[in-house]
């Protein structure tokens, strides 16, 4: 057999410059972390080869993520330091021991890049030498990179008989190096890849197919293709079909629209006819109404005539009646009397209205002046003279006139107080407002309407500032708002004291200069007088070379400020302050202030303006303070509002009395003597009834009768001749109408009718059949129905018919325009659909049975590729594959562990074992007897089934597809164990039943069987063949006693296991291996110390 005996590793992850001797069984002992799997990874890629089937780090938690450039360049993960190295080169080499004592040795050399470009690999194998680190180095910790080591090689002078070979395809060096390791398989690469990565597990089916069988898809394209094809053809099959479906669909709607255009042609006549002889019916009773009115015209005549005669007998009457009554004395002076009396009698109805108005006017202003004369009382104020005398004598003029011009003066008075009222009013409402808005944005955390408020000036300059020099809004601050008083009892005397000086600005003393010049060129226009700007530069150092700090107990100490300006301008304005606690404190010193804004300057003492320091604006509490101040007055609005609605009430009541009263009393002054005369016109119009009532009046009654008698009776005549008049004018008139227009336009009307019902048949192009079908039509309809129903009906559903007629024409033009835009077809203006069936017509007889036949066709050759491509590929694969379970159970045969025996069984997927069944029943039946036999229909679920998923294109339904493609997935697996008192148990029976050590221990049997499968360990005459088995840290859940069990088994077997686990398992381990190793990592590099087996056993036991 050929051993491993050496690993080089240079610049490989952690290790820098390592050799690992392995004296048959290795055991790599260390901590996680430490690099135990970076050398299994190491010996992986040397006798894989390759980045792509390579799988590093597959013991890792969540499986590996490194790669071959993050290894060579020594990646750490770490935020300081990610990778060892930038640029470099890695030399992985693993030396081995034939049976004749001669080594070999194989390996690659890696050049890794900082830029992230791919690594590049060159591979080599060297024949009958040892390893000899002069291949790599071209100086002491200087190697040589892929290229120069290619040249190096080539040339380097070996011991006789040795010989190098350098690859720069992974393909060449895998061929020749799988012939240098004993002829093996190109499967072992696999083979070693899956020990490696093997960790504990109880899914029978997972090992089996992660570790035993090898993934191979069936390919599946040129059947997809074939289907692909046939539903191409199918597709164009069922749109020729869908196409026919429309115009079949079509032609129903030319069926609908012909018949509907007969019924409104039909309609149209009978309409148009009806209407006809209805003109006529109504022409032959206006000529017998105009025969009847010229007959009763020529009686009407006669009649005016006789009548005219009595009108005239009658109005001779009538005259000398009139003359008569007109001519008598007596008749006269009564019309006289008559009209003398009615103007006195509508002139004395007026000044008894007038008095009665008055009156109760003159009643109402003594009433409120004697209001307004309580109120002035009320008031303190003196009542006018006139005033009382009005009140004394209300019907005197001169009362009345005095009176006006006192009210009027108390009117103006008491304007002139409204308006000043109002004004106050407005004053209060217009503070409110802004009161509320500023509420309002100081609970929303804007101060900055405090500070328009209290230091406009100030407010306007920052605004100036920011916007001309380009100054943030924490650049430009007030004083105040770098500060905070932490004691609250000392706010009131900070705030005081500063005063307006709260309101400062700080700019950058980078910006002072451009500040300055900006505030003096603006300071009229903007008027920005008063407002202070901080040369911060200048004060800081300022108050720095002072002599004397600020002291303790000052006013200063009880501000505080991270600004440096700030504390600077603080200390000078306040540092000279000292806080006392009473007035007499304040006696000490020359300037001093207490919590009750009690200061001293100068020895003078005076009280700080409550208006000032109660408006706080220094630090958090400002903004609430503020806010319950604005609170607080506006409650003082509320009542000061209260009262001068009050005061409004009242003077309104003042006003009413005196400013209102100007028109009432000009009113009285006008209308008072104007009542004097309402005795003299009583007196007048008695007289005159009682002159009227002494007149003698029966001649004259007499006379007044005879003429109303002969006028009554000139009245009647005159009414019977206008109404004959009217009569035989209304008599005359109908005539006229009837001769001059009904009569002829009956008559055109007549000519019109008939006119238009034959033209609407030759404009519908009705042929003498269809003339002949609609006269029959008419016919039968008068017979059937008076002429006004047949009218009517005519009439009422002309429309209908036309409606009808456009709906279908509507809808056959736009099933036409949808078909001609979906399919291409080109639009036509005709009102049939005779192209369309036409279309119709050709796609029936000639193009559907074309496509019918291709998908006939078709659907043969893609039944064959099925056939011959997939179940039969499918059925070799799942042969082989209980072929290889086969060749596994052969070498298993002859393997014990623990007495014990293992067997792989298999027995079909339910999952797919209609398709399993299928595949498996088709070798019965060969070539295309597969369909033409009863098989199709034998097996037509798993048919189905396979079709389905073959067809479908959607992503969800690839891994389904994938599902078929690979052969293990029709194959259900297990393990049989067989026990030494020849009993038998499946496995998955018993794993829920037992340990989890019990249950994985056939896997490790099984791998290990694998490996003496690939080496060809069950043959008779043993094999000159590596022996290698790799695992890292796969005996993490079986017990001490069965991990060393199964590595003895291993061993037993006759492998060369290279294994690595923690430190708590070793004391199992160390009996039944060969080396120790232990591997170590100090400050960011790992190393590896050669440990004697004997004296680590030794200090175990002692332990």
């Amino acid at each position: 057999m050929k051993t491993l005996t050496r690993i080089r590793l240079v610049n490989w992850h952690l290790f820098e410059n390592t050799t690992v001797t392995c004296n048959g069984t290795t055991y790599l002992i260390g901590v996680n972390g430490v690099g135990k799997s970076t050398i299994l990874d190491a010996v992986q890629f040397a006798l894989v080869g390759g980045q792509r089937d390579v799988k590093f780090n597959q013991a890792a938690l969540a499986g590996g993520k490194r790669s071959l450039a993050a290894y060579v360049r020594g990646e750490l993960g770490t935020e300081g330091q990610r990778y060892l190295r930038g640029d470099t080169t890695g030399v992985v080499a693993l030396e081995f021991r034939n049976p004749d004592d001669t080594f070999f040795v194989h390996g690659a050399v890696i050049d890794a890049y900082e830029d992230g470009r791919a690594p590049d690999v060159l591979y080599f194998i060297v024949h009958n030498a040892q390893l000899n680190d002069d291949w790599f180095f071209k100086a002491p910790g200087l190697l040589f990179d892929t290229r120069a080591f290619k040249r190096h090689l080539e040339h380097f002078a070996l011991p006789r008989r040795a010989k190098a070979e350098v690859f720069a395809r992974v393909e060449d060096y895998r061929f020749h190096l799988l012939n240098r390791l004993g002829q093996l398989r190109e499967t072992f690469p696999s083979r070693i890849v899956k020990g490696l990565a093997f960790t504990p597990l109880t899914d029978i089916r997972r090992f089996v197919t992660e570790y035993l069988l090898d993934e191979n898809l069936v390919d599946v394209k040129t059947l997809q293709a074939q289907l692909e094809t046939l539903r191409h053809f199918e597709g164009l099959a069922a749109d020729i079909r869908e196409r026919i479906a429309v115009l079949n669909q079509i032609g129903e709607f030319d069926q609908e629209r012909l018949a509907n255009r007969r019924r409104r042609v039909t309609n149209g006549y009978v309409q148009r006819r009806a209407q006809a002889d209805a003109h006529l019916a109504d022409l032959k009773m206006r000529r017998l109404e105009l025969d009847e009115a010229r007959l009763e015209l020529s009686r009407a005549r006669l009649g005016r005539d006789d009548l005219a005669e009595q009108i005239k007998r009658a109005q001779t009457a009538s005259v000398e009646a009139q003359v008569a009554l007109q001519t008598d004395t007596t008749a006269i002076r009564e019309r006289d009397l008559r009209e003398k009396i009615v103007t006195l009698d509508a002139e004395l109805k007026q000044l008894r209205e007038s008095e009665s108005r008055l009156t109760a006017s003159l009643a109402r202003e003594v009433d409120d002046a004697k209001k307004l004369r309580k109120l002035l009382l009320a008031d303190g104020l003196p009542v006018p003279p006139a005033l009382d005398e009005f009140i004394a004598d209300p019907q005197s003029q001169i009362s009345t006139r005095s009176v006006q011009s006192s009210i009027e003066a108390l009117g103006q008075e008491y304007a002139s107080r409204e308006a000043i009222l109002k004004e106050q009013v407005r004053a209060l409402r217009e503070e409110g407002e802004q009161l509320e808005k500023e509420i309002r944005q100081l609970k929303t955390g804007d101060r900055e309407t405090s500070y328009e408020t209290e230091a406009p000036e100030a407010a306007r300059l920052r605004r100036l500032l920011r916007a001309e020099l380009g100054l943030g809004a924490d650049e430009v601050l007030f004083l105040c708002t770098a500060l905070q008083v932490p004691d609250e009892t000392w706010q009131d005397a900070v705030e005081g004291v500063l005063g307006h000086n709260r309101f400062t600005l700080l700019v950058p003393p980078s910006r002072y200069d451009e500040a300055m010049r900006l505030y003096r060129e603006r300071r009229h226009q903007d008027n920005l007088h008063g407002v202070g700007l901080l040369d911060s530069a200048r004060i800081v150092r300022a108050v720095h070379e002072l002599p004397q700090r600020v002291r303790s107990n000052s006013l200063a100490a009880e501000v505080h400020t991270g600004h440096p300006a700030a504390r600077a301008f603080v200390d000078l304005v306040l540092g000279g302050y000292v806080k006392c606690d009473s007035l007499e404190d304040l006696r000490e010193h020359r300037a001093a202030v207490t919590r009750e804004c009690f200061v001293r300057r100068n020895f003078t003492t005076s009280h700080l303006n409550p208006r000032i320091y109660h408006r706080w604006f220094i630090g958090e509490r400002a903004l609430p303070r503020q806010i319950e101040q604005r609170e607080a007055r506006l409650k003082e609005i509320g009542g000061e509002m209260a009262g001068l609605a009050g005061q409004a009430a009242a003077l309104k009541e003042r006003l009413a009395l005196t400013r209102d009263k100007a028109r009432p009393l000009l009113e009285l002054e006008h209308g008072l003597p104007l009542l004097a005369r309402l005795p003299e016109i009583t007196r007048q119009a008695r007289t005159l009834r009682q002159e009227l009532g002494r007149l003698d009046r029966a001649s004259v009654e007499a006379l007044k009768a005879e003429a109303d008698r002969c006028q009554h009776e000139l009245d009647g005549l005159q009414n019977q001749a206008r109404e004959l008049d009217q009569h035989a004018g209304g008599l005359e008139a109908r005539s006229r109408a009837l001769e001059t227009e009904t009569v002829p336009r009956l008559e055109s009307s007549v000519e019109a009718a008939s006119q238009s019902a034959k033209q609407f048949l030759e404009s519908e192009a009705a042929d003498p059949e269809t003339i002949e079908e609609i006269e029959k039509e008419y016919s039968r309809r008068r017979e059937r129905q008076p002429l006004e129903t047949v009218l009517a009906n005519a009439t009422r559903y002309e429309g209908d018919y036309q409606t009808a007629e456009a709906r279908s024409r509507d809808r056959l033009r736009e099933a036409k325009q949808a078909y001609s835009l979906k399919y291409d077809f080109g639009y036509d203006t005709d009102e049939d659909a005779a192209r369309y069936t036409a279309e119709r017509e050709k796609f029936e007889k000639s193009e559907l049975p074309q496509y019918e036949a291709r998908i006939a066709s078709q659907r043969a050759l893609a039944e064959q590729e099925l056939v011959e491509n997939f179940i039969h590929r499918l059925r070799e694969q799942i042969d082989d594959a209980r072929q290889q379970l086969d060749y596994l159970n052969a070498t298993l045969k002859d393997l014990r562990f623990g007495g014990e025996r293992f067997e792989f069984i298999t027995r079909a997927s339910p999952a797919l074992k209609q398709v399993h069944d299928m595949i498996v029943d088709s070798q019965q039946v060969l070539g295309d007897s597969l369909f033409e036999s009863d098989f199709r229909q034998k097996h037509q679920q798993g048919w189905d089934l396979l079709f389905e998923r073959l067809t479908r294109t959607d992503d969800e339904t690839a891994s389904d597809l994938r599902e078929l493609q690979d052969y293990r997935n029709y194959l259900e697996y297990d393990i049989r164990i067989h026990y030494p008192n020849s009993d038998r148990a499946l496995l998955s029976q018993i794993n829920a039943k037992k340990s989890g050590g019990e249950t994985t221990t056939p896997f490790y049997v099984a791998m290990a069987a694998s490996f003496a499968q690939a080496y060809r360990l069950n043959q008779p005459r043993p094999s000159d063949t590596i022996r290698l088995a790799l695992f890292d840290e796969a005996f993490s859940k079986m017990d001490t006693a069965r991990t060393a069990s199964a590595l003895q088994f291993m061993r037993d077997t006759g492998l060369q296991v290279l294994l690595a686990t923690p430190p708590d398992k070793s004391g199992a381990l160390l009996a039944h291996v060969d080396s120790v190793r232990t591997v170590v990592r100090k400050n960011g590099h790992s190393f590896v110390i050669e440990i004697d087996k004997a004296e680590m056993m030794k200090e175990l036991e002692g332990g």
